[in-house]
């Protein structure tokens, strides 16, 4: 097309002829090649021309790709490129307390474009500007919003809203494969973040406190560093760890709730506050942990562990129990409070695990309440002759209650029950002593969240540093009529009555009286190929990564910690289990699964049915039932 126009500036002439040299898209290229790519390089030329050649389907040969080299750094191009940082333009400009504008450098926009009931198409609208947290920045966002006036739902950029019921929904699709994550309110977070944060969790057990202050010192260091030197003043709001905690919470939890289930949806609090995380957590957290039990106690039936040198290590060939008591955080001092459960229907006094008030030591519940005293509960009895330090028949390790006749401050770390594998299958908090009535509790516990029909894939192995007096204990109040004295016959207690109790191979050594060397001695009283691949050890090497947790738990109120243990067991047990994929849409992982293995989907109605993209090794179910009726045939 003919142009109007006469050149009558040089720089104009020059572009001309440059453009049909050399392509001005060729040029700027070429310069930000020759930018990135340091002069030390020898091989610099040809890597530009190679670059340039594959990108543009061109044939520049390296002397042409030289002479543009050579004319950018003769400053014969430097009307063509600006030397502004557009970041720092658009940055001073948004904060400029005079201009009220949309602009922001990071638009947070809903996840989807349409209307996940109606299907219809949805405009977009700006809602508000907030702080987004990344790795090494914080930068000014805009949120932007949709909203469908059908279905009175409103798209944020992480979840979407029924404004009839105030109630918020995540999706998988809302979370996954997304880079920034956004829960309310006037911060954003970055998916690298809480990503670096889950790392320094498992890896350096970082707590929330000591990552707040080490990430706003490392945002005031970088503005140090940089060669513009007012970015030194532009740090917008330092990262607060109340703030970022919930965000991680939340966040983990629902991909803890996809990985579970293949639920389309889950629902959110719909404020950060501490009474609304609070509440969420109540709400949840047994169907969480159902899950955790369910799914974890059963992983040897759809992805087993694989070992270094061999096709299996031990999955669920035993229960391997222990508490570890290293990470305590202060407690309500009422010991006494107690529960009643289906095995034991005489009140179980297991304390109080809330925090408490100043001053009184009694969280508000308990100040509300006659506490009782020792000699109001009924822990032990004289038929427990053989479980404490008796001087003729009792054993020389014992785990009495010591904390009769104490005022008790502080929480006795958490017991957990763990496969030979190392994946932890259930656990709780400790609030009195490592006694032999909670051990039984929690074993009870997990057994009864996992369905009556799965019975047959359990072991029938319990692995325990205190085996004999639990094993005492056990038989001494199993099927036994009197009150405060019984273990009521249930589903649970019948299958712990056909386990067999061994002591761990740790402890074994420290153990003197002949009943403790034989009946519970797993290699005296088994010579079995399968009893002898058990690791006993397993918990012994789990608490030595636990105990690193002291400063990270120790703080937590009772309603945090126990989530925080869900979600760092099951991020252990993932990593352990080689399925730490947390975009996972669903927890099948086997091709074929066996049809009466039953799903820990409690969130939805139906799991999808999609395929995994390996081959695990599967055990075989017969070869364990046949491994473990050997044992207890050797036992009778």
């Amino acid at each position: 097309m003919a142009s109007n126009f006469t050149l009558i500036n040089n720089d104009e002439i020059y572009i001309i002829t440059l453009h049909r040299t050399f392509k001005i898209n060729v040029i700027h290229l070429v310069n930000d090649l020759n930018n990135r790519i340091d002069k030390c390089i020898s091989t610099r030329v040809k890597d530009i021309c190679i670059i340039v050649n594959s990108v543009f389907n061109t044939n520049y040969t390296e002397t042409t790709i030289n002479e543009i080299i050579i004319r950018l750094d003769n400053g014969e191009m430097n009307n063509l490129f600006h030397t502004y940082d557009v970041e720092h333009l658009v940055a001073n400009y948004i904060s400029s307390p005079v201009i009220v504008t949309e602009a922001a450098l990071l638009c947070l926009k809903p996840f989807t474009n349409i209307c996940i009931n109606c299907k219809k198409c949805l405009k977009i609208k700006f809602n508000r500007s907030i702080d987004v947290y990344g790795i090494d920045e914080i930068i000014k966002a805009g949120v932007y919003t949709s909203f469908c006036k059908e279905c009175h739902y409103a798209y944020w950029p992480s979840y979407y809203e029924k404004t009839y019921s105030s109630q918020r929904f995540v999706t998988p699709e809302s979370i996954y494969d997304q880079e920034y994550i956004y829960f309310g309110g006037k911060k954003g977070y970055s998916v690298k973040l809480l990503t670096h944060f889950t790392s320094l969790f498992l890896r350096l057990y970082t707590g929330f406190e000591n990552f707040q202050y080490a990430f706003n010192l490392s945002i005031k260091k970088y503005c140090v560093l940089a060669s513009d030197k007012e970015s030194v003043n532009e740090i917008f709001t330092e990262i607060n760890r109340e703030c970022f905690s919930s965000i991680w919470y939340i966040y983990q939890l629902c991909l803890f709730t996809f990985f579970m289930s293949d639920t389309h949806r889950f629902e959110i609090p719909t404020s950060l506050s501490d009474a609304s995380i609070y509440q969420f957590f109540d709400k949840n957290f047994d169907t969480w942990y159902k899950c955790f039990v369910k799914h974890w106690s059963t992983h040897h039936l759809t992805h087993p562990c694989r070992a270094k040198y061999a096709e299996i290590n031990g999955c669920m060939l035993a229960f391997v129990i222990d508490g570890m008591q290293k990470v305590a955080r202060p407690i309500c001092k009422n010991k006494n409070k107690c529960i009643t459960t289906e095995e034991f229907p005489d009140f179980l006094y297991i304390g109080c695990g809330n925090t408490p008030k100043s001053k009184t030591g009694l969280c508000e519940t308990c100040q509300q309440q006659r506490i009782l005293s020792d000699n109001e509960t009924c822990l032990t009895t004289n038929d427990d002759n053989g479980i404490y330090d008796d001087p003729t028949t009792g054993c020389n390790v014992s785990r009495e209650d010591r904390f009769v006749d104490v005022d008790k401050k502080i929480s006795q770390g958490i017991i957990y029950t763990i496969s030979p594998c190392g994946v932890i299958i259930g656990f709780d908090e400790l609030y009195r002593s490592e006694s032999c009535f909670m051990t039984l509790w929690h074993l009870f516990k997990i057994i009864r969240l996992i369905d009556v029909y799965n019975y047959k894939y359990l072991p029938s192995i319990i692995i325990y540093d205190n085996a004999c007096s639990l094993f005492i204990y056990f038989w001494n109040r199993y099927k036994n009529n009197e009150i405060n004295r019984r273990i009521v016959k249930t589903p649970s207690s019948e299958f712990v009555s056909k386990c067999s109790f061994f002591i761990d191979r740790f402890h074994q050594p420290n153990h003197r009286r002949p009943m403790c060397q034989k009946d519970r001695n797993i290699d005296f009283k088994t010579n079995s190929e399968t009893t002898k691949k058990i690791n006993t050890e397993a918990a012994e090497q789990r608490n030595s990564v636990l105990k690193q947790y002291q400063n990270a738990l120790s703080s937590y109120s009772g309603q945090k910690v126990r989530v925080a243990y869900l979600i760092l067991f099951h991020l252990m047990n993932c990593e352990r289990n080689t399925c730490d994929n947390q975009f996972e849409y669903n927890r099948r992982y086997a091709t074929k699964v066996p049809s009466n293995v039953s799903s820990t989907n409690d969130f939805s109605d139906k799991f999808s049915k999609v395929e995994y993209t390996t081959s695990p090794v599967l055990i075989s179910p017969s070869a364990i039932a046949t491994s473990f009726s050997k044992i207890d045939a050797m036992n009778a």
